[in-house]
């Protein structure tokens, strides 16, 4: 996949591309306690793109409300709006990796067991028909 520079006829399809792809990695990194405050070459490394490139869009995003600058010189970090959009981005864009897979469903799985905790002989993820007893 070819990504437009930000000066293309695109700028903005663009820019929601990168707002989107920088939000996800420094709410990941938030997340994973990797850094509250990211810098650029971090971001540079991650996301496979020049910092100059990068910064056109962090002027954005600081002026969206969605991170500010830190106090290190090339760092940011993301607000507390940002962190609740940044987490949006991310749970759209996993949701279908952050489930179980059939025959891992937990006890709490609404359509593999039942209101009583058994399991269900027709459970919709087929994991049934994997787990004999």
């Amino acid at each position: 996949m070819s990504v437009s520079t930000p000066d293309s006829n695109d700028a903005e399809l663009n820019y929601l591309f990168w707002k989107d792809e920088i939000l996800q990695v420094m709410y990941w990194l938030y997340g994973e306690e990797l850094g509250k405050k990211v810098s650029g070459k971090q971001l540079e490394g991650l996301l496979n793109c020049p910092f100059a490139v990068l910064k056109i869009h962090f002027d954005k995003l600081i002026q969206e409300g969605l991170v500010q600058a830190a106090s290190e010189a090339d760092h940011y970090e993301l607000t507390d709006k940002g962190r609740k959009e940044a987490g949006r981005h991310f749970a759209t864009a996993f949701d279908g990796l952050q489930k179980a897979g059939h025959g891992e469903c937990g006890p709490d799985c609404p359509f593999c067991y039942g209101e009583n905790g058994e399991k269900l002989d027709d459970c919709v993820h087929d994991c049934a028909s994997s787990h004999h007893s």
